[in-house]
């Protein structure tokens, strides 16, 4: 299962301000949430080669999907434990970022948000037992 994601990024120094588009893909696999991205300039010029992000399931807290207007995509709230667990992603803030996904991939997104927070969720029940 893999989901294509964007999002916008801004750099600013004293200045100027850059804005740059992060594109990618997110799956699952093998307890794992694997990001693959590159990074592009305003002009959609590629500023980076493909990257690779993987994060252990275990480290992550939440992961949501919220709708956005009814015939539009939404966005994909990926939230780790803590702030280093995301902190390779370009344009995490405080262990968070926020995945933009278009309507067609609305369903897919919905599944893999369920899917993972009902892992987790019973993760931890067995964490309590055991």
């Amino acid at each position: 299962m893999s989901i294509p994601y964007k999002y916008s990024m801004y750099e600013s120094d004293d200045v100027n301000v850059k804005a740059k588009e992060v594109k990618g893909i997110i799956s699952y696999a093998h307890d794992e949430l694997l990001f693959e991205y590159k990074v592009y300039d305003a002009a959609g010029n590629g500023i980076s080669n493909l990257s690779k992000f993987a994060i252990h399931i275990d480290n992550i807290k939440r992961v949501e999907y919220k709708k956005r207007f009814p015939f539009s995509g939404g966005k994909m709230i990926v939230e780790a434990n803590k702030w280093a667990f995301l902190e390779p992603l370009p344009g995490s803030e405080q262990g968070r970022i926020k995945l933009k996904i278009k309507r067609r991939d609305k369903g897919e997104a919905i599944r893999m948000s369920t899917k993972l927070n009902l892992y987790m969720s019973q993760k931890r029940l067995d964490d309590m037992e055991g």
